[in-house]
């Protein structure tokens, strides 16, 4: 094992854009779905990138959670770290992967965001990732549907993850049995995620050469 530093891990776990987003299959086709996932996990890695610049150089490094080649190849080519998801299917399951691996590296604490955020703002991102967890502090940023659009906990981290339904409310009660005290973070920008048709809508109102401009790429 690596010594434990002072330095934060933030993890973007990725299906492959085939695999992604079902739930639009209403609205976009197969190409379009992936497109889509495909478009938001790079304007998150562009946001992440911003809000870096916002924080004392080399304290947050980046890793992508995956088993896609697809996603590996942008990940790669846009410098981040790359972790095997070992073709796990449950979300919760595979970041128990990417916590150890983030223990093993020495990271004394992981932050879980999602690659599907409709509009995060990198002053947001930034606030979460500063964020004090002394005295045993875990924080948890919590989606409009009462799921988790991120969270923040030290490594080695002593909870079970609790990603589904209602996954904030489950997360905050894994951190208390767990000896944590946990801190709810409602974040404005983090709060949309794009899963249902209606988030689409909004999300191609606001920018409707989304789907145009990666399918360019």
């Amino acid at each position: 094992m690596t010594a434990r530093t002072q330095k934060r891990l933030v993890v973007i776990p990725m299906k492959d854009p085939s695999r992604a987003k079902t739930r639009l299959g209403a609205a976009l086709d197969a190409n379009g779905r992936a497109g889509i996932a495909l478009a938001l996990f790079r304007a998150t890695l562009n946001h992440l990138s911003e809000a870096l610049m916002l924080l004392p150089r080399g304290s947050v490094d980046i890793a992508v959670l995956t088993s896609s080649p697809e996603i590996s190849r942008i990940a790669r080519r846009a410098g981040v770290a790359l972790i095997d998801d070992e073709g796990l299917d449950g979300l919760s399951q595979s970041l128990e992967v990417a916590a150890a691996w983030g223990a093993c590296q020495g990271y004394d604490a992981i932050c879980i965001l999602p690659g599907d955020l409709a509009a995060p703002k990198a002053c947001d991102l930034a606030r979460l990732l500063r964020h004090d967890l002394a005295q045993g502090r875990a924080v948890f940023c919590p989606s409009a549907d009462l799921g988790t659009n991120a969270l923040l906990a030290p490594l080695p981290c002593p909870f079970r993850f609790q990603y589904g339904p209602n996954s904030v409310v489950h997360h905050r009660r894994a951190a208390e049995r767990a000896g944590l005290w946990p801190v709810i973070l409602p974040l404005e920008s983090l709060r949309i995620d794009v899963d249902t048709v209606e988030d689409l809508g909004h999300l191609l109102a606001r920018n409707p050469q989304l789907l145009a401009q990666e399918a360019a790429l």
